[in-house]
């Protein structure tokens, strides 16, 4: 059947042959012959087994997890739906599976991942920008496991820490209601899949004041970063478990916070490295770099070396990220490699996915929706064009020749597939229902 696709492809031209040949390589019976691993397949195999075993020890799963895993298990499902594709020269059809639109997909996830990348784009102005990453201690990350309303405390001490940088020791700068702009984004996980909230922030290296003045801002203090943040956490951990905690985790909080001012002096981490960021080619690198990389999903599938059905086990591979900032290699740790259960890897991967409500990207200062300072009138980093073509490559077709360079409406003849509205299904909808 694919070397008939081919020979008539052949004859349609170089383009029509490359492209079909391309796109059968890419169908999942070709994926799965080249050894691609997928989590889909792995979740769809085992994840009814996880859920019995989480309630035979009485750990109940968040509705919001069961709702993204089912999604993404029936990703392209046909008895969910589909759209019908044909070719108007030789009859030839494509049938499309319905997307998900699950942020957990990793198919789905990396669109929405991309729009909002796009939308962060959107907003900034043309000016140098910073990424600084925020971590907080180790011994504070049950806390927010068990917590999932104090992510708001952990943005929300990043707002205090850089409006008090412009604002805190100066009346004029109040007065004139001077800002940063500036757009973070949480991270709950670590390379290793290790629960780790953390927050990357991209912060416009300028500010902004309500007459639209705008001054250059350069310089941040690491060390007055590092502990003012620890301190701003600290203080909205404790208001926030007096209030949802009991007096036993309240209490335990108290007496690890006096632990963490004796033995951290010089606050939590803080990494806010300046690169060159003055042309606008340079500043843009920087804000896609924060934007998707702010946004890549726990775990990558091209980490999956191999998975067994039968044993249940998952083998896959991290670069620590420690190793980044060492020069000599002899002193790196070096790749690592995790051989675990699939019920341990299920279980890494779902303790990820937040809650519907929760807003994993906000925006403040200038860069704020709500904010009354005027950004309108500052020049844009991105032009018309240049958002209106990110927008337009996000829909499947240009996402797929992006990716993986074939274009799946191209038919082996050289015409172009169009949608047939009649043979298209949509789970729960009939022709009688409009």
């Amino acid at each position: 059947m694919f070397t008939r696709q081919l020979t008539i492809a052949a004859k349609s031209g170089k383009n029509v042959y490359e492209n079909e040949y391309i796109k059968i390589n890419n169908l999942p019976y070709a994926r799965e012959l080249n050894g691609k691993i997928t989590i889909q397949e792995i979740f769809r195999n085992h994840w009814d087994e996880f859920k019995q075993i989480c309630k035979s020890n009485n750990k109940p799963i968040r509705e919001s997890i069961h709702k993204n895993v089912e999604a993404m298990i029936n990703c392209k499902n046909f008895k969910k739906g589909y759209l019908w594709y044909e070719c108007p020269k030789c009859g030839n059809f494509e049938i499309r599976g319905l997307s998900c639109h699950s942020r957990f997909c990793p198919s789905c996830g990396k669109k929405y991942r991309d729009a909002r990348a796009n939308e962060i784009s959107k907003t900034c102005i043309y000016a140098p920008h910073r990424h600084i990453t925020w971590t907080i201690a180790e011994e504070l990350r049950d806390y927010f496991q068990r917590h999932k309303d104090m992510y708001d405390e952990l943005f929300a001490a990043i707002n205090d820490v850089l409006t008090y940088l412009i604002q805190g020791k100066s009346k004029a700068a109040r007065i004139r209601n001077e800002r940063l702009g500036f757009i973070s984004t949480i991270h709950t996980f670590g390379r290793d899949m290790k629960f780790n909230p953390h927050i990357h922030t991209l912060i416009a290296e300028c500010t902004i004041d309500k007459n639209g003045k705008r001054k250059p801002y350069t310089f941040f203090n690491y060390e007055s970063l590092r502990k003012a943040f620890m301190n701003q956490l600290l203080k909205r951990m404790y208001h926030f478990l007096k209030k949802n905690a009991n007096t036993k985790e309240l209490n335990s909080f108290c007496k690890l916070r006096q632990d963490l001012f004796k033995n951290k002096g010089a606050g939590f981490y803080v990494n806010a490295p300046q690169k060159e960021c003055r042309s606008p080619s340079q500043i843009k690198r920087i804000v896609n770099y924060v934007c998707r990389y702010a946004g890549h999903p726990a775990m990558s599938e091209s980490r999956i070396i191999s998975y067994n059905k039968d044993t249940k086990t998952v083998y896959y591979y991290y670069d620590p990220h420690e190793d980044d900032a060492i020069i000599n290699d002899d002193d790196k740790q070096g790749r690592q490699y995790v051989e675990e259960t699939v019920y341990e890897f299920i279980a890494k991967l779902i303790v990820h996915i937040p809650e519907k409500s929760v807003h994993t990207t906000r925006y403040y200062g200038f860069y704020a929706n709500h904010s009354s300072l005027d950004t309108f009138h500052q020049p844009k980093l991105f032009k018309w064009e240049e958002i209106s073509k990110m927008k337009s490559s996000l829909n499947w077709r240009s996402r797929l020749i992006q990716s993986y360079k074939y274009d799946p409406l191209l038919c082996h003849c050289g015409a172009t597939m169009v949608i047939v509205p009649d043979l298209c299904f949509f789970e729960g909808y009939t022709k009688e229902d409009g």
